[in-house]
């Protein structure tokens, strides 16, 4: 299955904490910026994503709050399983390559998540399949 797991360290004081999401010695050299999103949970058992995209990595970090991230091979079934905790001593970023499908849900009332592309958005060419990873209920 396509898909990097990293842990960074965070750099904590009585203000709250910093971590790194993305530097640019990670990118390869002439890699594009494409857009940051953030997405919120406003309350717990929210699902969003499930969905695939056929030509893009995407990368996730959570802000704030607790999510499972579920992912899939669309070609060989493999499943797995993350679980993302903003309180963590470490922060965890997860990068999906094509074709695996993902689903985010909130374990906590509230969440942000930090959602990277590589490639600008293109409304012409959205490059999002659906795909039900996790059921909604």
């Amino acid at each position: 299955m396509n898909y990097k797991l990293i842990s960074k360290d965070k750099f904590i004081d009585q203000r709250g904490s910093l971590a790194e999401f993305l530097t640019r010695s990670e990118l390869e050299e002439g890699f594009p910026f494409g857009h940051i999103y953030f997405v919120t949970f406003e309350k717990k058992g929210v699902i969003r994503g499930n969905h695939y995209h056929a030509k893009k990595d995407e990368y996730f970090g959570l802000a704030m709050g607790k999510v499972e991230i579920t992912i899939e091979d669309i070609k060989t079934k493999e499943r797995k399983s993350f679980i993302l905790d903003s309180e963590e001593d470490k922060f965890t970023r997860l990068q999906i390559g094509p074709n695996t499908a993902h689903a985010v849900e909130s374990l906590s009332d509230k969440a942000v998540l930090i959602d990277y592309f590589p490639e600008p958005y293109n409304k012409e060419d959205p490059d999002s399949i659906s795909y039900e990873v996790v059921k909604k209920e």
